[in-house]
């Protein structure tokens, strides 16, 4: 038996750590879609109306990111998980254990982060669901491949769901709790954009809370924690079937590769001519119901194509230096997410520079890299100094403080 220790350097695959940067840079896109403030602070009317050079960056987003990346990075959690639990094998120290303590501290980083820095957190899901990741470790790839199904399944079934029960009191449950804790605040007569602008940070703190309670009715409505395990299992499964071939250099990109690809790409530019058209349509809307079924499964299987597609490029040896900047942010994944919405908090919120809404969309990739090249100098400078990122230390510290007390 031998005791457990953080993960060293050496035993580190580039190649996750790579797609976790590259999946970093996605996200950030992503969530920018939101900082900047033209999507959840505008009506459809205005983003049909949005300048040419707007339209066109809207346009690419919802066509190559938008679910593409929190996919990937959904399925990297996976993965995360499987290793973690392979290298407990053959230790008297107890996975189930360490596996929850690491979920948990990882929970209070995402409330923390919910609640002060922004509402869109998605470490708080990650946590939640990760709780139940050791009660399918043990199930073959069979069974495993079955619950991959049903739980994919599961979203294309709750928005069916919500598009024939329009009325169900149930759906505005949480909404209806957050405008009366709003009006009872003092804040009824606001928008969601003047609380978001408003320079005092209790307000945009209020705001968080607000838009916390009914996020987790919309992650019900679109069958957003099925699609997020679902995804976790798929990594499970690639770790078992690819980790031994990445090891040993000995990959080959499947046919179905191209085929994801191919499929990916059509689904979401029909998914991105209709939001670029339409706006954003109501989810009991028959627009809304298509679009739901469009997203869920065409970013899925687009993610897939992309992470075979980078693990072979990977393999083959060639660009190794854009692998190893990626790999600088993705071993620092965590601390990398959280400076992300920080630095975008400061840049677009009212109490820091207050550019929501005051920058045209198509400035949002300028942003995006401005971000991203301050993170990989400060990621170069801060590996080189220490073996992992800030929040990875406290994490791991943690985590495996109580592996050790086991």
């Amino acid at each position: 038996m031998s005791a457990i220790t953080p993960t060293t350097e050496s035993e580190r695959l580039q190649i996750l750590d790579a797609l976790r940067g590259f999946a970093l840079f996605g996200i950030l896109l992503a969530n920018l879609y939101s900082f900047i403030g033209y999507n959840t602070y505008a009506v459809p009317d205005e983003i049909v109306a949005l300048p040419f050079l707007d339209r066109v960056v809207l346009f690419f987003i919802d066509w190559f990111v938008e679910g593409k990346f929190y996919s990937i990075f959904s399925i990297l959690f996976g993965v995360g998980f499987a290793l973690q639990a392979e290298r407990f094998q053959g230790s008297d120290t107890s996975f189930m254990a360490y596996w929850f303590r690491r979920m948990l501290v990882l929970l209070c980083f995402g409330l923390f982060h919910m609640y002060f820095v922004w509402n869109g957190d998605i470490l708080t899901l990650y946590s939640l669901l990760g709780m139940l990741l050791p009660l399918f470790m043990n199930f073959s790839n069979r069974i495993l491949i079955r619950w991959i199904i049903i739980l994919l399944a599961t979203p294309l079934l709750m928005h069916v769901l919500v598009y024939f029960t329009p009325e169900t009191p149930f759906w505005g449950s949480l909404n209806r709790i957050s405008a009366d804790l709003k009006a009872q605040w003092g804040y009824g007569d606001l928008s969601l954009l003047e609380m978001r602008t408003s320079s005092s940070p209790l307000e945009v703190f209020s705001v968080n809370v607000l838009y916390a309670i009914p996020r987790a009715m919309s992650y019900l409505m679109f069958g957003r924690y099925f699609h997020v395990m679902g995804l976790f299992l798929i990594g499970l499964v690639l770790t078992r079937v690819w980790l031994p071939k990445i090891r040993t250099n000995d990959i080959r990109i499947p046919k179905s590769t191209i085929w994801f690809g191919l499929i990916g790409l059509v689904t979401h530019l029909g998914y991105a001519i209709v939001k670029g058209s339409h706006g954003w349509p109501s989810a009991f809307s028959e627009i809304g119901l298509i679009l739901g079924f469009i997203y869920h499964f065409g970013a899925t299987v687009f993610a897939l194509a992309i992470c075979m597609l980078i693990v072979y490029l990977w393999s083959s040896g060639k660009g190794q230096f854009v692998f190893h900047n990626l790999a600088l942010l993705g071993r620092m994944a965590l601390s990398n997410y959280l400076f992300q919405n920080v630095s975008a908090v400061l840049i677009f919120f009212g109490y820091g520079f207050a550019l929501m809404r005051e920058v045209p969309f198509s400035s949002l990739p300028l942003f995006a890299f401005g971000i991203l090249i301050t993170q990989w100098v400060f990621s170069r400078i801060w590996l080189s100094r220490f073996k992992q990122g800030p929040m990875e230390f406290i994490w791991k510290k943690l985590a495996y403080r109580s592996a050790k007390s086991l």
